[in-house]
């Protein structure tokens, strides 16, 4: 499980001199993206030349806001990608595990490898398919734990723009939400050490596998989750669709 960078180097709890707490993520990158159909998993489909998950390490690791990554990919690519992130020398990044068979199964053992290195004053998780998240996105849900002490953690996402329809298993309208209250979710999402490890540790396996939110776990056992107003550009990359739209920001950004 070899790192980019020394495990000395890293802060391991505690507060970092400037002041602000220690963070570490883990980036969820298991998974085989089959609706991109590109004969490969999604999070190395090629962005403007570079795969999708190194685009996604590259601004985490080189984000002031954080401390120690931790990135979950399929069993196969575990040297794989150990030997890339040694050659691109992407900061940060303290090992690489293999994922379960779900998504919450693959966060657990990404947090259980942090667990083994040290203790942080915050984790959370991020999508290895959004790799249009800006350093700002997780200073600003950084901040949001640092203002309000009571909370147990904190979400970026954006509110919805459309008018969300609750149906039952038959596809039967059953409620209407109002959208002012309903927010789409997104990542990272970022919590007190003790408050997502604590909800991991303690749902029953079958609980974890259903889930696909990783705030819900901590919602489930009382903790309070603040929503931190994200962008619409760090979409999740699902189709064809959604890689075209990433090209086309990147370009964008390049020109600015």
């Amino acid at each position: 499980m070899t790192a980019a960078g020394a495990a000395g180097d890293r802060p391991a709890g505690g507060w970092c001199p400037t002041g602000r707490p220690t963070l570490a993520l883990v980036i969820a990158g298991a998974g085989y993206g089959t609706r991109l159909d590109l004969g490969m998993p999604k999070q190395y489909v090629p962005l403007l030349g570079i795969p999708m998950l190194q685009r996604t390490l590259d601004v985490l690791g080189n984000c002031p806001a954080v401390d120690a990554l931790v990135v979950v990919v399929n069993e196969p690519d575990v040297k794989y990608c150990q030997t890339t992130l040694i050659e691109e020398r992407i900061p940060k990044v303290l090992a690489v595990v293999a994922g379960g068979d779900q998504r919450a199964l693959s966060v657990r053992n990404g947090l259980a490898t942090l667990a083994r290195q040290g203790t942080w004053d915050l984790v959370g998780t991020h999508d290895g398919a959004r790799p249009l998240v800006t350093c700002d996105e997780v200073t600003r849900t950084v901040g949001a734990l640092a203002a309000d002490r009571s909370l147990a953690g904190a979400v970026l996402g954006i509110p919805t723009t459309d008018t969300i329809k609750m149906v039952d298993e038959k596809g039967v309208v059953t409620a209407t939400p109002d959208r002012r209250t309903v927010w789409r979710a997104q990542t990272p999402q970022i919590f007190r050490w003790d408050a997502l490890f604590d909800a991991y540790t303690e749902t029953p396996e079958d609980e974890l596998g259903r889930s696909t939110d990783d705030a819900c776990l901590v919602e489930n056992r009382g903790g309070r989750v603040a929503m931190v107003k994200g962008s619409p550009e760090n979409f999740k990359i699902t189709d064809r669709v959604d890689l075209k739209h990433a090209e086309q920001i990147l370009a964008e950004r390049r020109r600015d």
